[in-house]
């Protein structure tokens, strides 16, 4: 009887035998249940940590550069008191989003649950936040970025939307920018007001995306290395958590990420916010 039961699944005889199949085959598929939980618990884990970890590089590289900044022309007496007090300003307002940022992902158990927090505000006030992320950018090492808003763009629009994510978006753009541009990086904003989208657009002159990442690179850990890096940077793995995480935000904001070579030459990284009252 008993290796009828262990050979028969459907062994439905009402004696003790049959109890204890039933039984097995139960604890059997809570026990498939519970490691599958706990395989994504420890996933939504990995991706959280590696998430955490590449977004707190640009905010420290901003600081960064708000600091070489002062120390640079503080000396030669180039800088106003005024412009010193605005320029500590920003670093503290950057810190307290840092803060705020790192208070988010503590509270949460995967990147679906980061909050989104719609809230009027105008084109203008976007632009000026990325002007304090690229200004600093543009002092450290010799590559160039510029901003730029597009033409069709009102400024005095208003817009209903989550600007820390957006930053949050922008600032994983130009790190991956950053680490592949010859000499510059050029990021435009523009306000579509037909379907009250945001978009913003980075462009590098770098080589480029290769097929394998125009396929691949908006999923989570693909590695972005590339056969000539060099051994430095292979012993330093860098997950390409950055653009999927950008995808997830931007998808959560109602609109997407795409990417593509330019025409001329380099990446382009596409980033789009709904900002519809929905």
């Amino acid at each position: 009887g008993s290796e009828m039961c262990i050979r028969d699944r459907s062994y439905d005889s009402r004696d003790e035998m049959g109890e204890l199949c039933r039984s097995f085959d139960e604890m059997k598929q809570e026990l498939i249940h519970n490691k599958q939980m706990m395989w994504e618990l420890v996933e939504n884990q990995k991706q959280l940590n590696a998430a955490f970890a590449h977004d707190l590089r640009t905010p420290l590289t901003v600081l960064k550069g708000y600091s070489d900044f002062l120390a640079r022309y503080i000396p030669q007496g180039k800088v106003s008191e005024e412009k010193m007090l605005d320029t500590l300003r920003l670093m503290s307002s950057h810190l307290d989003r840092l803060e705020q940022y790192s208070r988010t992902m503590k509270g949460i158990r995967s990147i679906d649950e980061l909050p989104v927090h719609r809230e009027k505000c105008y084109v203008s006030r976007i632009e000026d936040e990325i002007r304090e992320i690229i200004f600093p950018l543009d002092q450290i090492g010799d590559i160039q970025v510029v901003f730029s808003v597009s033409s069709q763009t009102n400024e005095t629009e208003q817009v209903l939307a989550d600007s820390s994510l957006i930053l949050e978006v922008l600032e994983n753009l130009l790190s991956n920018a950053i680490r592949y541009a010859e000499s510059t990086i050029e990021t435009i904003l523009t306000f579509e007001p037909d379907n009250e989208t945001l978009v913003l657009t980075v462009h590098d002159d770098g080589p480029g995306f290769t097929q394998s990442d125009l396929q691949n690179a908006l999923n989570p850990y693909y590695k972005e290395h590339r056969a000539d890096e060099t051994l430095s940077e292979k012993e330093d793995p860098h997950f390409g958590i950055g653009l999927h995480i950008c995808s997830l935000i931007c998808e959560k904001h109602g609109g997407k990420l795409s990417i593509a070579n330019s025409i001329d030459k380099g990446a382009v990284v596409t980033a789009s916010f709904s900002c519809k009252n929905d």
